[in-house]
Order: structure tokens, then C-alpha cells, then sequence
């Protein structure tokens, strides 16, 4: 280290200091068979420090605190890594690395006492994969890691990036004043903060919430709230990123979302990395479930152009339980993965791109993250799902949008995506994939989530033009077409509800569910074959044949009924499902004529919506979308 040079953090070690039991294992990992507990082996005593027992080993080998070394290696141009502990009483403490196998060796060791104790690393053999931790062990008395941190040298004129944090919420306020909160209560990270802005969509405003006007005291200059009307996540957080492009001061826009709880040091990870990455570099997190507090939903998914839909990276799987399997004994997570998008349940997107390539699409919600990214990948700005970076977020299977107004933006969204993205001939399996998507609804009976899927094609061959348009006003619309169907009304007085009783006509006998190709295709041709010809039991518009729990709603579950109640996906009440010939002939008809429509016209379509694109995502697009909303 010269003279003119010094030394900045990019990764500090943190410890939970509240749902300990719930998220112990993302940031500790006991499992050296000893049969250690956490609370056994360590107590956690402050943000950045920890306890050890005597005669007992800890790792910091686990999502929260291992270093990612390959995504260093492979993104930025960061080449040496320092590890620096304060530590009191006496132990040993190991550094270990991985190769993308996952399999571990130690490259260091130190008996401590009472001492800051520093490992110079090198970042040159993790091209595949890899991380770096430490273990400490303890022999006759406890020992207490102060703190500890990853760090890398810099010129003494250096200046790290600063970041607005922009969190767009609607009707959450208390969930949103929770993510306020923990920004404001971690004060080191606000050395990369130039403002915490609030985009407040709703009715229920945050700032009328009690404690806001504490946390804001303590937030001062950093936060402020802006208000406009609802225009979704798009709309929400594009009025975060004009908002960034408006400072001079800002170096990136990092996106949060309401509903989610943050790992605070997963901001300044998120923005230390990209000051460090060799080109401009969206920089996301992953998404841990708020239910399953220790289960990631992924790390990294990749795009599949040929029917425009995600996957998981690599050998990743999705919801992998860190309880269950730690890092250390997961190999396929030590392979560096690589990411076509993020979610933008945590983001971070630099301003030079924001300004190379524009905003996000106006399309209310679905899909503008995964297209931005995309689009970034067009124009050379690549995107990294950075380990050690995340928030926790309410579960995708507590939702269900095929059974809500999502559904149309899911749809349209998806097609719109693959429109601009996709270059596999005619949208690949998509207009396909379209018509068996719409055959499965119809097979639960969801005749309502067909006609919104159908409108969305519709909307589609309108044109991009109209996108903005619809952007405060399609919401209402595809709601209200709901309300014509009755598998869209939802009754919370069970009560007033028949009782269950089977009235149908035994067409199949028992109906389990088919364990093959070949199976699952033969039960698919007698359902249509039922559902088109066979008249329904009168019986069925008048009792429910069969009480199906929303976790259990799959479609060969209604092979043999006409009707059924089934729970709403938030769980308030039930909806009485019903067959219906003449709404399933049209339905198959017209969406089968719809998925040949967009076949046809993909290559025309692609054209128009890629030629119009630039026009519909710049910031004065933005700016008269927001009108007098706009500051």
C-alpha cells in the first residue's frame, strides 16, 4: 500500500440483532459437527460483533457474511482483498476459500489475543466460482469478534458513489415506514446515500403514519416524500429515477420495494460494487421469503428467449432453505451465476445508464425489470444478482396472479418483453405456450383470468402508443371486467354459501393426479372433450361440488366436477367456481385465433414496438406522464 493510497470497506460483517432464530443461519453457520445450536455456540452482541464460547467454532462460511470473491474477480477490477478482525480474548481464526465445486481449503490461520488481526488475499483464481470467510474457534475461555471487514485499497483521492434510494409504495405504509426505518437506523451506510426518496402512490400515506415524523428527524435532509397518482411500479419508480437524474449528486438510483424488509449492509454491498465494476453494472439482490425467513428465492435467473419466461441460473433452484443446507454444504451456489435481470425488489441501476438507455416501459407492473435489464444487456451495461445482497420479501406462494387483475399485466407484459427481446423466429413457443395457458385456466373454471389474458393480446396488437395512456387508467378497467364472472367474486360470509354436495354425473370416476407425459396428455384431451360437449349437472349452479384449499388448486383436481369453492389467494374468503360450455367453446376459440394472430404478426409487431421503445422510456416521456405531478 503506497503513500497516496488508503482503504475503504466493501463488505462489513453483520450479525442480526432482531428475528435471531429465524435468520441465525444466513449469517452463522454452527455446523461443525459438534452439535452446536445457535445460542449454544455464539450470542450475538451488537450489529457488528459476536461472541464465542469456549470450545466452540463458528463460520461466517454463509450468505450474509462469505465474500464473493468470483464476482469480484469476474465484474470489477478489484484484484486483492484485505480481511481485517478486531478481536478480544484468545482463539484461532481461519480464512478458507472455495472453487466453483464448493469445495473448501484453508489459505490462512492466526492464533489471537486481544489483537486486530489482517489477511491480504488475493482475487485471481475464481474465475468459475468461489467465496472467501473465516471461522473462529475458541479453546479454554470465550473469545468476542469486535468486527470485521472486506476491504480494498484505493487512492487517496477516491470518492465512492452515492446512491437515491427510491421506494415506490401503494396503500402499505406501515410495511414502507418499516424499510425507512432501517435505513435511517444503520447511519454508516448513509455515507453512500444522497437521499432516500418515497414515492407515495396511495391514499395511505406514510407520512401520516406514527413515527414518521421521528424517523424523518433522524433521516433529515436525506428524505423526501413525493406524491403522485397511481401509476404502478413502473410509474413509481421511474419517478425515483428522474428523481436521480435531477441530482448531480447521484451516481445510482437504487430501487426497494414497500413490502420488503432490507439487510441494510446490503446497500452499501450493493453500491461499493458497482463503484468498483469495470462498466456500468445494474447491481441486484436476492429475494429471501419474509414467511421463511432463512429461504432464498433465488440468486440469479436467466431469460429464456424461445417462450419468454425466466428460469433459475445454472444449477441454482429456486427457494433453497439455508436452514436446511447452509452455504458451505451447497455446491452449485459456489458456482458463479450469471443474471439477464433482477428483481427490482432491490435494484441498484447506475445513472449513466438510466441516461443512455431511458427509464422503465409505462406498463404499470410485470415485467418492467426484467425488460429493463434486457434492454441494459442491448446496450452493453450488464447485470449481476450479487451474493450477500438482499431483502426479504412476501412470498411468491402466498400469491397467485392467475386469479387476480395481475394476470392482464403478467400477460401483455410478457408478450411486450418478448416483442422486444426476443429474437427466436415468430416468439418462439410463445403464441403456443399462450393457447395451452389459456386451456389450463378454463380446465379450473377461471373463465374471468381468460377474458384478461385475452385483452392483453388485444392491447398488444394496439400498439406501444397506447401504453402511457393506459398507464392510470388500465388497472380499473381489467378490474371491473373481472366483476362480469363469477369465479371473480369472492364471498367472506361462508354461511351464505350451499352446502358441498356432488351432483355431476361420475364422467371419469376418481381422478388422481397423472404421473407421466402420456398420462397428464390423456386426462387433458377427456377433460376438454367433458368440458366442450357434456352438458353440466344442474345440481352444480345450485350446491358446490367440492372444496378446493387455494395451495391445491391445480386443474385436473376439477376433471370430474361442474363446480367448486375455492379460497381466495389472500385467504378473506371463497369464490364458487362454475362450468360453462358456451363461455369455454368462445374462449377456446378466440383464444386460439388470438395466438395465431400474434404468430403471424410477430415480426411486424417486434419492428413497431422496438422503433417506438426509445420514445416511450425517456425521462420528457416520464416527465409528461407526470405532468403537474412532476417537480
Amino acid at each position: 500500500m503506497t503513500d497516496t493510497a488508503r482503504r475503504i470497506a466493501v463488505n462489513n460483517v453483520v450479525f442480526p440483532v432482531e428475528g435471531v432464530a429465524e435468520v441465525s443461519s444466513l449469517y452463522v453457520d454452527t455446523g461443525t459437527g459438534d452439535g452446536s445450536q445457535p445460542g449454544e455456540a455464539y450470542e450475538i452482541v451488537g450489529r457488528r460483533s459476536v461472541r464465542v464460547f469456549a470450545h466452540k467454532r463458528i463460520s461466517m462460511g454463509t450468505f450474509f457474511n462469505a465474500f464473493p470473491a468470483s464476482y469480484w474477480q469476474r465484474w470489477t477490477s478489484v484484484r486483492d482483498v484485505r480481511l481485517r478482525l478486531q478481536l478480544e480474548g484468545e482463539g484461532l481464526v481461519s480464512v478458507y476459500k472455495s472453487s466453483a465445486r464448493g469445495r473448501s481449503s484453508a489459505v490462512a490461520s492466526k492464533q489471537f489475543e486481544n489483537e486486530v488481526v489482517e489477511f491480504d488475499l488475493p482475487v485471481r483464481s475464481f474465475v468459475d466460482g468461489g467465496y472467501y470467510w473465516f471461522d473462529l474457534a475458541c479453546a479454554q475461555s470465550d473469545a468476542t469478534l469486535v468486527q470485521a471487514e472486506w476491504s480494498v485499497e484505493v487512492d487517496e483521492e477516491w470518492v465512492g458513489g452515492r446512491a437515491t434510494v427510491g421506494i415506490t409504495t401503494f396503500n402499505r405504509p406501515t410495511y414502507c415506514l418499516d424499510q425507512i426505518r432501517a435505513v435511517g437506523q444503520n447511519t454508516y451506510i448513509q455515507e453512500a446515500l444522497d437521499r432516500v426518496i418515497v414515492v407515495d402512490q396511495g391514499t395511505q400515506l406514510v407520512q401520516d403514519q406514527p413515527g414518521f415524523d421521528d424517523i424523518a428527524a433522524g433521516l433529515g435532509d436525506l428524505l423526501h416524500v413525493v406524491r403522485q397518482p397511481n401509476y404502478g411500479g413502473s410509474g413509481g419508480f421511474s419517478r425515483a429515477m428522474l428523481e436521480s437524474l435531477a441530482s448531480s449528486s447521484s451516481d445510482y438510483v437504487l430501487l426497494l420495494d414497500d413490502d420488503a424488509i432490507s439487510e441494510p449492509e446490503a446497500i452499501l454491498r450493493a453500491v461499493r460494487f458497482a463503484d468498483f465494476a469495470v462498466t456500468p453494472t445494474i447491481v441486484g439482490g436476492g429475494m429471501l421469503h419474509l414467511d421463511e425467513r432463512a429461504v432464498l428465492y433465488t440468486q440469479g435467473e436467466v431469460w429464456d428467449a424461445r417462450k419468454s419466461w425466466m428460469v433459475a441460473s445454472g444449477d441454482s433452484e429456486y427457494d433453497h432453505d439455508f436452514a436446511e443446507d447452509t452455504l458451505r454444504e451447497t455446491p452449485e451456489i459456489h458456482r458463479r451465476l450469471n443474471a439477464d435481470f433482477n428483481g427490482w425488489w432491490m435494484c441498484l441501476i447506475p445513472t449513466e445508464i438510466l441516461r443512455r438507455i431511458g427509464l422503465s416501459l409505462p406498463v404499470f407492473l410485470k415485467f418492467d425489470d426484467i425488460e429493463y435489464s434486457l434492454r441494459a444487456a442491448r446496450h452493453g451495461f450488464p447485470t449481476v444478482s450479487l451474493p450477500g445482497v438482499a431483502v426479504w420479501h412476501m412470498a411468491w406462494h402466498d400469491k397467485d396472479p392467475t386469479r387476480t387483475w395481475e394476470e392482464y399485466f403478467i400477460h401483455r407484459n410478457r408478450v411486450i418483453t418478448g416483442l422486444l427481446h426476443s429474437d427466436v423466429p415468430r416468439g418462439g413457443y410463445l403464441p403456443l405456450h399462450s393457447f395451452l395457458g389459456d386451456l389450463k385456466l378454463l380446465f379450473m373454471l377461471q373463465y374471468s383470468t381468460v377474458r384478461l389474458r385475452h385483452q392483453a393480446l388485444a392491447d398488444v396488437f394496439a400498439g406501444p402508443a397506447s401504453l402511457p395512456e393506459w398507464l392510470g387508467s388500465r388497472q380499473g378497467d381489467v378490474r371491473e371486467m373481472r366483476t362480469h364472472f363469477v369465479d371473480a367474486r369472492v364471498v367472506e360470509d361462508l354461511s351464505s354459501i350451499p352446502p358441498v354436495r356432488r351432483s355431476s354425473r361420475a364422467f371419469l370416476g376418481a381422478v388422481r393426479r397423472p404421473t407421466n407425459p402420456f398420462a397428464t396428455f390423456a386426462l387433458a384431451l377427456r377433460v376438454t372433450f367433458r368440458q366442450l360437449l357434456v352438458k353440466e349437472s344442474p345440481g352444480s349452479k345450485q350446491n358446490p361440488e367440492r372444496i378446493i384449499p387455494a395451495p391445491d388448486i391445480t386443474w385436473w383436481r376439477f376433471a370430474d366436477i361442474d363446480s367448486a369453492l375455492v379460497t381466495a389467494p389472500d385467504g378473506i374468503g371463497v369464490a364458487w367456481y362454475q362450468r360453462d360450455r358456451k363461455q369455454m367453446r368462445r374462449s377456446i376459440v378466440r383464444g386460439a385465433l388470438l395466438s395465431l394472430r400474434l404468430s403471424a404478426r410477430w415480426n411486424e409487431l417486434s419492428r413497431r414496438y422496438r422503433n417506438e421503445m426509445p420514445d416511450l422510456v425517456s425521462a420528457d416521456a416520464w416527465q409528461r406522464i407526470f405532468g403537474e405531478h412532476a417537480r
